[in-house]
């Protein structure tokens, strides 16, 4: 009787474990699915986040167009013999770093206002905040204030924006290795 008990047992047991797998297989299969919608949730929000950033991008483009635009409609134009002569960009020492800065094929506007909410919530033209706040902030993702400040400390004490200081003193083709946008650290905008 004792063999037929323990047959009885490893019987139950076995149904058990057989109930318990078919239990445990329907569990995977809704986890499955679960799973299956939840990377199709995802993929729609990647798409959306994609669609956002590009939205973000013309948006931001066009604030530092309009915002530029305002700036310079705002200025005194040079006139006559002195435009001629090619002094009216030095009655506004001010007016010519934020051309020069605009100038820069390191300085992106779109970028700017985008990375720094302030200097958007500003009003100013990008590259004038950046002329009024450069020894903090990046003007571009090709150009970090920050490294090249620790590189070129006498630049800390002067008159220009770090960029400018770059630019004029033959430091910008030391940068070779900002090209790809790495070295500043707010390279990359997160949705």
């Amino acid at each position: 009787m004792d063999e037929r008990g323990d047959q009885g047992d490893d019987g139950l047991r076995l149904a058990r474990a057989e109930k318990a797998l078919r239990q445990s297989g329907r569990e995977l299969k809704w986890w499955q699915i679960e799973l299956e919608h939840t990377t199709e949730d995802l993929q729609r929000a990647r798409r959306q986040r994609a669609r956002l950033r590009e939205q973000v991008d013309v948006l931001s483009e066009a604030l530092a167009t309009s915002l530029s635009e305002a700036y310079w409609s705002s200025r005194p134009s040079a006139s006559g013999v002195g435009r001629l002569l090619g002094r009216g960009a030095s009655a506004d020492p001010e007016a010519d770093l934020v051309r020069e800065v605009e100038a820069s094929d390191r300085f992106d506007g779109a970028w700017y206002v985008r990375t720094h909410p302030k200097a958007a919530r500003s009003g100013l033209s990008p590259a004038l905040h950046y002329v009024r706040h450069a020894a903090r902030l990046d003007p571009g993702p090709r150009f970090s204030t920050k490294r090249y400040l620790e590189e070129h400390p006498e630049a800390a004490g002067s008159d220009l924006p770090p960029l400018l200081h770059a630019a004029r003193h033959g430091h910008l083709h030391d940068r070779a290795d900002d090209a790809d946008g790495a070295s500043s650290p707010a390279h990359d905008v997160h949705l």
